[in-house]
């Protein structure tokens, strides 16, 4: 791993370490924190630990500027799930809300500094085109316009085409699980809507399995993975935030057998563990690795995942990542569609790059 790399985990592991970097290793952090989407969350780590003011002025500007562009997220996305909530009222449908706003509206520790580009939110299949109807009505545009990418999204994915807000600008996206039907794992979404609790009379987030459930699943079965840091430090964070619970780790342990993602799971107590130093308990992690691929897929997978889950720095070479991160995105394609499903979809995309056509 990258020198750069390892500075920024090290501030992520223990954000005391700030005051001791040079201006090299902070040039190296802020520039990493930025590409990975978690300057705002140094930031939040360094007013935290009272650090600000000894920071040196060029350092500090930058966390000041990141905690505010967090801050204005943060506003904007409870005045979107404040507009959802207006466009919805009077309907008893259950509305989940997922990734960033759930942490925000649940008040997890995660939260703190993290900016989220869009609103996700999952309700029953049954209600997918209420839930999209009703949001068109409320002002809401769809964003994808060729007949394509509206088929691949309405029969392949797990989501409806993003909606767009023209005044605003925001995005929302509409789920009715949380992988691709075609993908390799299939989490059943009407035992996860059973499980999430109503945070208030319009919302509900997943129970505390779940949103890490739903974190593991979405960066090791759905998502490439490359630049994927910011999902595992909130994995971490739902580690030390729900462990506590000593009952948690058997409650876990169930649940992923139950929707199938004891892999997933694995990868993501394994990874928020040996980067993070998430408190994991031992024998918990022992057990949960021997869902793990045998080797030498593991090694592989396993120095993928170091290379590229950190952006190479501006000035690096970075040969190897680059390498990784081309093998982590033919992995997460594979694990979301079959070979013939994923034929076609990569013909159409090379179509498209290169001729420009929209079919």
């Amino acid at each position: 791993m990258r020198e750069g790399a390892r500075l920024l985990l090290t501030v992520l592991k223990n954000p005391a370490r700030q005051a001791g970097l040079s201006a090299d290793a902070w040039s190296q952090v802020l520039y990493l924190a930025r590409a990975c989407g978690l300057l705002g969350r140094v930031a939040a780590d360094a007013e935290r630990y009272g650090l600000l003011d000894s920071l040196a002025a060029g350092v500090r500007d930058q966390l000041i500027g990141a905690r505010r562009v967090a801050e204005m997220s943060r506003t904007r996305l409870l005045w979107e799930m404040d507009r959802v909530r207006r466009a919805t009222l009077g309907s008893d449908i259950k509305i989940v809300l997922l990734k960033g706003a759930a942490y925000v509206a649940a008040g997890l520790p995660c939260a703190a500094g993290r900016v989220s580009s869009d609103i996700d939110v999952m309700v029953g299949r049954d209600s997918l085109q209420w839930l999209e109807a009703t949001l068109m009505a409320a002002g809401w545009q769809q964003v994808k316009s060729s007949n394509y990418d509206q088929q691949y999204y309405r029969d392949w994915m797990h989501e409806l085409p993003p909606l767009r807000h023209p005044e605003r600008n925001a995005v929302i996206d509409i789920h009715h699980t949380i992988l691709p039907p075609t993908s390799r794992y299939k989490p059943d979404p009407a035992k996860l809507l059973a499980n999430a609790r109503m945070i208030d009379e319009r919302f509900a987030v997943f129970s505390d399995t779940d949103l890490l459930l739903h974190s593991a699943a979405h960066l090791f079965a759905d998502g490439e993975l490359r630049g994927g840091l910011r999902d595992l430090v909130d994995q971490r964070d739902l580690i030390a935030e729900f462990g506590r619970d000593a009952a948690f780790w058997q409650r876990l342990k169930a649940r992923a057998e139950e929707l199938g993602l004891t892999r997933p799971l694995a990868y993501s107590l394994s990874y928020a563990h040996d980067l993070l130093a998430a408190p994991v308990p031992a024998e918990v992690l022992t057990d949960a690795r021997r869902a793990l691929p045998w080797p030498p897929l593991r090694w592989v997978m396993d120095w993928c995942v170091r290379a590229a889950l950190i952006p190479p720095h501006l000035f690096d070479r970075a040969a190897g990542a680059a390498v990784a991160g081309e093998l982590l995105y033919i992995r997460s394609h594979w694990l979301r569609m079959p070979p013939l499903m994923l034929a076609r979809h990569l013909g159409v995309k090379v179509w498209r790059r290169t001729l420009g056509s929209r079919p």
